[in-house]
């Protein structure tokens, strides 16, 4: 059976399983589609990130591409609200394309307007250490503790570079772990694991997507190559990767 039999199987049962979690998800999805013609993240990566929010109860999370997902998140901190009225969940979630940002605002449902806030962040080039990526511009400063990586665009005149939303607002934590899913973008999450090790960042080709867990003290942003270290068949790696 190949990979994308795998994949189209695990979000057969990865749907099944969101519309358990969030019974209202569905009539959701098809309200917002009406005015919007986005394909949406795939499901496999929306249980893995309704999953862990529900798990972790995240404060602030930071979405990275607006869209139908927005919908799901939303209705995942309303879920923990219900069952804990003290919990005060908030998501900024960043559109860099113009145009769909002005469709996310039309058509993000009122009674999620106390959660959820969307900024449009033209994305802009970031480099940390030897590596190049895009982030998007305008992202709020803010303690933020859960990512959802699945954007800006991340192709240039060079090639493929990587989404750095993740790795840039690491930056912006005081301490604690910052947790996230990725949706596709497999050179995102190379680059993370390359910086933060296997153990933080995992991704499953079957699947297209990424889980991850990073200890906000782990963050460098300058490394040199003297630092890095060979094992006895000559292959290198950077010192934070302990895999």
């Amino acid at each position: 059976m190949n990979r994308k039999v795998f994949n189209k199987l695990f979000n057969v049962v990865a749907r099944y399983r969101l519309e358990k979690l969030l019974p209202e998800m569905r009539g959701e999805l098809i309200s917002y589609s009406k005015g919007s013609n986005t394909t949406g993240t795939q499901p496999i990566t929306l249980y893995m990130a309704v999953r862990d929010i529900l798990k972790h109860r995240p404060k602030n999370i930071l979405e990275c591409g607006t869209g139908a997902s927005t919908v799901v998140l939303a209705l995942a901190l309303k879920k923990l609200k219900k069952e804990d009225p003290s919990y005060d969940g908030k998501i900024i979630s960043m559109e860099s394309v113009e145009e769909w940002y002005n469709i996310a605002v039309r058509n993000l449902p009122e009674k999620f307007n106390d959660i959820v806030t969307i900024v449009h962040g033209p994305r802009k080039k970031y480099e940390i250490s030897m590596f190049r990526g895009y982030i998007h511009s305008n992202i709020p400063v803010d303690n933020y503790d859960f990512v959802f990586l699945d954007g800006p665009s991340f192709e240039d005149d060079f090639g493929t570079a990587f989404c750095a939303d993740a790795i840039y607002v690491l930056e912006m934590r005081r301490d604690g772990i910052l947790r996230g899913v990725i949706d596709g973008r497999a050179s995102s999450a190379y680059v993370m694991q390359q910086m933060f090790g296997l153990k933080a960042v995992r991704y499953y080709l079957s699947l297209l997507a990424a889980s991850f867990e990073i200890d906000t003290s782990k963050i460098r942003k300058k490394l040199n190559s003297t630092e890095m270290v060979s094992s006895v068949s000559g292959k290198l790696r950077l010192p934070l990767n302990s895999n």
